[in-house]
């Protein structure tokens, strides 16, 4: 009883700094979209496509390692194995990164015409670069916090990193307020690198103090005799699964602007309707996302612990009892966003266009949160190979309908919705079946 007590008070923590986070994103979005206006919202959601890119390919397996490793570690005594997964997940993701670097910078104009669709990216798109740096050493030592099921320490950095990003990014704006579009997206990037540096150095000293309470060396407490390959089994599908889904999502956000013009409407139109629909619109959906989260986030390392002593009957309570959580959560978001979620964009961003196609939206996302959720799930239970095969193929089934329906007139963005409820519906009932398995593997 104590230690389900501890996940849903840790849940409830991650959940309000989540909440937290995601009001003040919004209004900072909404800010925002008065300081910069629509066309350089969608100038904006061009370059982040990159950023979610990098990440994933760079950081996120990496990351996942950390937590599922440091939660079964330490369910069998092993902390010096824990130090060891830390320290190859920094070294690993600094050298992707690295990698990376070394392709993106000699061709930057390149990739931001010819694949983000706007030479105007091109500021944001290197200074994304040392962004990602900061941010990957964060997430190791914010997953090492989740894995010892600490969440006080990533919910403190979170709730310092998003203050000083809305600050800094608001405060370069007005201060410098520049004219052109490319100026403004690289003051943006510029201001989440300031973030970034706040908050991974307020981690790093965290996981140092933290590293000092650990127990006295047991005979138990050895070393991992081929550390990179442990980290690696589970990094790398991680990794593709969250690449492809990223290039999936990307292609989506540079092709909707394309295909509406071939549907008929005005390029200039185009993107200010593509950043109408994702810098107005979407923010709202984030809501439901907070809740499941939160919750993936609490249940991954509790998950792995059963795992590692093969526990199946705490596998099954603890997956029913999280699914119960995650539906009340998301059906109560669900419930206010079909009925007031439209008015409420509109009145924030002064939009007519804003909130449009909500209540589709907001059920096909409903969908999406038990489809990230059941991944989380089997991740976490070391069926990584299963999420990754089932998040690629829901994700290019949503991009060909995405392809295909927003060239129609009779559609447009609403190809889109279509698409994203077909993706996410495939994608969760995939998950659903393979984790049915997983779970009664005694």
């Amino acid at each position: 009883m104590k230690e389900k007590n501890a996940a849903w008070r840790g849940a409830l923590l991650l959940t309000a700094v989540s909440l937290f986070s995601q009001i003040l994103a919004f209004f900072y979005r909404v800010w925002l979209a008065r300081l910069i206006g629509a066309e350089a919202i969608g100038l904006y959601q061009l370059v982040m496509p990159a950023y979610s890119i990098v990440m994933s390919l760079c950081v996120s397996g990496f990351t996942v390692a950390v937590s599922r490793l440091t939660a079964s570690y330490a369910a069998l005594g092993r902390t010096r194995a824990i130090r060891q997964a830390v320290n190859t997940a920094r070294v690993g993701y600094l050298v992707m990164v690295l990698a990376a670097s070394a392709v993106i910078v000699p061709f930057a104009d390149g990739i931001s015409a010819a694949l983000l669709g706007d030479a105007r990216c091109r500021a944001g798109l290197l200074l994304l670069l040392p962004c990602i740096l900061l941010t990957g050493w964060e997430n190791v030592h914010k997953n090492y916090f989740f894995g010892r099921k600490n969440v006080i320490p990533p919910s403190l950095s979170e709730v310092l990193e998003q203050t000083v990003r809305v600050a800094a990014i608001l405060g370069l704006l007005m201060v410098f307020s520049p004219a052109y579009e490319e100026a403004q997206v690289g003051l943006i990037v510029l201001g989440m690198v300031i973030s970034e540096v706040v908050s991974a150095g307020l981690l790093t000293v965290l996981y140092k103090n933290d590293r000092k309470r650990w127990p006295a060396p047991t005979p138990a407490d050895t070393h991992e005799k081929n550390m990179w390959g442990t980290v690696r089994k589970i990094a790398v599908p991680v990794a593709a699964a969250n690449l492809l889904t990223n290039l999936i999502g990307s292609a989506n956000a540079v092709i909707i602007p394309g295909r509406l013009i071939v549907s008929g409407v005005d390029p200039s139109e185009a993107l200010s309707a593509f950043g109408i629909a994702f810098g107005m619109t979407m923010p709202l959906l984030a809501l439901p996302l907070v809740f499941s989260g939160s919750i993936g986030t609490v249940m991954l390392p509790r998950l792995a612990e059963s795992a590692a002593t093969r526990d199946f009957t705490a596998i099954r309570r603890r997956i029913k009892t999280a699914l119960l959580a995650a539906a009340v959560s998301v059906a109560l978001c669900t419930a206010i966003l079909i009925p007031y979620g439209a008015g409420i964009a509109r009145a924030l961003f002064r939009n007519p266009g804003a909130g449009q196609y909500m209540a589709p939206l907001a059920l096909a996302t409903a969908l999406a949160c038990f489809e990230s959720l059941l991944g989380t799930f089997l991740n976490a239970l070391g069926k990584q190979n299963n999420t990754a095969a089932n998040f690629i193929f829901a994700g290019i089934v949503q991009l060909l309908l995405t392809w295909w329906g927003v060239a129609l007139p009779g559609l447009r963005l609403g190809g889109f919705v279509l698409a994203y409820i077909a993706g996410n519906t495939l994608g969760t009932a995939l998950c659903a079946w393979d984790l049915r398995k997983a779970a009664r593997a005694d």
